[in-house]
């Protein structure tokens, strides 16, 4: 059935309002014909039988007369039925003309100014060089998944991660009718790409998403080989059973209660939805040629054309989007949307004067910003938690991995990799790299801004490499070093990305001498890009990371993230972190309801995990711990208008759909 069909059909189910007029009127005509008849009939007084023979000539007479009068009445009442039905027909042609009316000033007014308009490319600066795949269910790096959001579709999104606020997307919202079960209703308009190889385009199905469901729970390559790069299977697998029931009814069943179901599985930044022509055509080569953006096959506002990690990734519009916006125009507004591989906070100020790039955010300081605003005072400005968490990540807790130098794995004892978080100086690194604009995180899980479920920021503080007393820290590092037994002549190996140094000219070598500082070991940075960490994690052989940045938490409950990292086997416990309790608190997290016992129980892991709890002590320390999240501004030239809900502190880049340049503003350009 087709979208127009659909609406037609639902437009004959519903009554208009002229339509619900002339009932009206009608049913006035029938309740004062029921009333006539109700009246009239026989008006016999049963008089007395001697009477009766006196009586008979006269009462004819009078039920004559009765009978002539009857008639005159029905015709009268006729008479006021019809006047009654041209009045309602009057009076319903007058709510017409004055809806018509309503329609027309709506019009004229859009045409005054209302409507957006369409036209311009829009550009941000990315750092280009830092991405792992095309394909929507492997790629992960910050920067791949924003440059996604803006070519692809979730079943459902997220309108406000910060208010838990949900939206439809390819699909409604789910209806739930128990607490196991989520029906989704596929929106009739939603289509793939006029592109290879949905050329002319389609409409999305129910089956669709079951094969998009499937792939993510299978894990497999395209020649039916487990592939650990599908980080979403776990949170996949929590679907017990799914089916389509028909074209565009899609259903899907957790085996119990589930608190993590729609924020952990439904709403991942990776659960973009594709076509199964790009799963069943582009195969390997999804794996394999992870520079290839032709390899994509989606929904969105906007089409990939070119990507080059030195110049960056350019999408044209897509002109069969399904979407309206606010306007009832079709989406989306810009011609083009261009990502400039820019990394150095020096070009991108250039950039943005020159109007290279429309919108100036990371790596932009706050000092730089400030600076553009007094130069442009008009230019609108917004500031929020950079989402990006600042981490340090212990070697792997892997029993069988020997060390970076065949010596054995040192942070299989708990204390040495408690002495490496330890040795972390936040304090220091929030002046090098946000000159003070940033606030010390507890965890990726749980950064700072993550209020209601991190922990308060004054406890914090007595945490150990996270308190203001640099002297005792060093002194505990080095009193763990010694207990654990460390030969103190090896040279522990840890990596650090190429992109973090470029970013941050100097970092390195500042970071090295933080490790010095705190340890009195040889500690070496090697200078590595992500995608050899990433293979280094897969292998289960990563020997450590200095502080840098990881994903932002796919949602502020952190019950979700917890499932996937903190259980043995789990599909993001790429340290592999293995402690029975905070296992058990974790399972009894994902069935509880109630969101004030599961901060409760997301407080106590966080204490477990940052080494605090006396009855745990440091067996059950992370293998991740938080070091801070930057506050991050944003300016924008003012032909820019863009949705409140893209500065968020993450996977907002959905939103910017609706954005429109004005080109009628005189610094639009030319």
């Amino acid at each position: 059935m087709t979208e127009r069909n659909y609406w037609q059909r639902m437009k004959r189910n519903r009554l208009s309002r002229r339509d619900l007029l002339r009932a009206s009127g009608r049913a006035g005509v029938g309740a004062a014909g029921l009333a006539l008849v109700g009246c009239g009939g026989d008006d016999d007084d049963a008089q007395q039988p001697a009477a009766a023979s006196r009586q008979q000539a006269q009462q004819q007479d009078q039920q004559e007369a009765m009978q002539q009068q009857q008639q005159a009445q029905h015709q009268q009442q006729a008479m006021q039925q019809q006047d009654q039905q041209q009045q309602a027909e009057q009076t319903a042609a007058a709510a017409d003309q004055q809806e018509q009316q309503q329609q027309q000033a709506m019009q004229q007014q859009q045409q005054a100014g209302d409507l957006r308009s369409y036209g311009g490319t829009l550009r941000f600066s990315t750092p280009a060089a830092t991405h792992d795949f095309f394909d929507p269910h492997r790629g992960v790096f910050g920067p791949t998944q924003y440059w996604m959001g803006f070519y692809m579709n979730y079943m459902i999104r997220w309108a406000s991660k910060e208010g838990g606020i949900m939206e439809a997307d390819i699909t409604s919202l789910p209806e739930t009718p128990d607490a196991e079960t989520y029906i989704f209703n596929v929106d009739r308009g939603a289509r793939y790409w006029d592109q290879y190889p949905t050329e002319g385009g389609r409409d999305v199905t129910a089956s669709d998403i079951v094969i998009n469901f499937d792939r993510q729970i299978a894990a497999l390559d395209a020649e039916g080989n487990p592939d650990a790069r599908f980080r979403g299977q776990d949170a996949f697998k929590k679907t017990a059973s799914h089916e389509a029931v028909d074209e565009t009814t899609f259903v899907a069943k957790t085996a119990g209660p589930d608190a993590t179901y729609l924020g952990g599985t439904i709403l991942r930044p990776f659960s973009w939805i594709t076509s199964p022509e790009g799963i069943q055509e582009f195969g390997t080569r999804w794996r394999d040629e992870t520079a290839n953006v032709e390899l994509s096959s989606g929904t969105g506002p906007f089409i990939p054309q070119t990507f080059d990690p030195d110049i960056g990734i350019y999408l044209e519009r897509n002109s069969n989007y399904w979407k309206d916006g606010p306007d009832g125009q079709q989406l989306p507004y810009p011609d083009a949307v261009e990502f400039v591989n820019l990394t150095d906070a020096t070009a991108v100020d250039a950039a943005y004067r020159g109007k290279g790039i429309d919108i100036g955010g990371f790596p932009l300081s706050s000092v730089q910003v400030e600076e553009l605003t007094g130069d442009f005072p008009d230019h609108p400005v917004e500031e929020g938690a950079f989402g990006f968490t600042i981490v340090t990540v212990m070697g792997t807790y892997e029993p069988g991995w020997e060390g970076s130098d065949g010596l054995g794995n040192p942070y299989l004892d708990r204390r040495f990799a408690y002495a490496m978080q330890v040795a972390v100086d936040r304090d220091l690194l929030i002046d090098a790299v946000y000159l003070g604009a940033a606030k010390p995180s507890a965890t990726h899980f749980c950064p700072w801004f993550s209020q209601a479920w991190t922990v308060p920021p004054e406890e914090l503080r007595t945490v150990p490499g996270f308190r203001l007393d640099r002297d005792a820290d060093i002194a505990l590092c080095r009193e763990l070093i010694d207990a654990s037994g460390f030969d103190k002549d090896r040279t522990v190996t840890i990596y650090i990305p190429d992109l973090w140094e470029q970013t941050y000219p100097g970092i390195t070598e500042t970071t090295r001498n933080m490790y010095a500082e705190a340890t009195g070991i040889n500690v070496e940075l090697d200078i590595q890009p992500y995608t050899v960490m990433q293979d280094r994690y897969d292998n289960k052989t990563f020997p450590g990371r200095a502080p840098t940045w990881t994903n932002p938490p796919a949602d502020l409950d952190p019950t979700a993230q917890f499932t996937l990292s903190l259980k043995v086997g789990g599909a993001s416990n790429l340290t592999q972190y293995n402690y029975q309790p905070v296992e058990d608190i974790v399972d009894t997290m994902s069935v509880t309801l109630d969101t004030e016992q599961r901060r409760e129980m997301a407080l106590e892991v966080q204490r477990i995990g940052l080494g605090v709890d006396e009855e745990h002590g440091l067996e059950g320390i992370f293998g991740w711990f938080g070091v801070m999240n930057g506050i991050a501004p944003t300016i924008w030239w003012p032909y820019v208008n863009r949705p409140d809900d893209t500065w968020q502190f993450a996977h907002d880049s959905h939103n910017w759909d609706t954005v429109w340049m004005d080109s009628s503003h005189p610094d639009f350009p030319a």
